[in-house]
């Protein structure tokens, strides 16, 4: 298992990841009401598939760093993401979602020291 965190402000995230075998599950966790509330999926030589549940935005999140990851991870993979902050301003959505992002610069760095992808 990774696991890695980061806060700034009021704003704290937290990324598990997890094998199953060859294979990845991301889970980007935060703010005051943690939720799932978008899932990305691909492979290297598949298109990504998106699912939105409700009226979730973190596709945003999961896109950008399943994009990052299907270039550089061999396996299928997973990524769940669902965060949330009551009263959250617009320069805190930029700031997690930027968080957010770093978070899984981060894994591919950790995957890479750790995993040899």
């Amino acid at each position: 298992m990774i696991h890695i965190e980061k806060k700034h402000g009021r704003i704290h995230l937290v990324l598990d990841a997890y094998f199953m075998g060859k294979d990845i599950v991301v889970m980007i966790s935060g703010g005051d009401q943690p939720h799932l509330g978008t899932i990305t999926a691909g492979h290297r030589l598949e298109p990504l598939q998106t699912v939105q549940l409700q009226t979730h935005k973190e596709f945003y999140i999961t896109e950008e760093i399943a994009i990052r990851l299907r270039k550089r991870f061999s396996g299928n993979f997973a990524i769940c993401c669902g965060t949330h902050l009551d009263n959250i301003t617009k320069e805190e959505i930029k700031v997690m979602t930027d968080l957010s992002i770093q978070l899984g610069i981060e894994l591919l760095e950790e995957l890479n020291k750790e995993y040899s992808i």
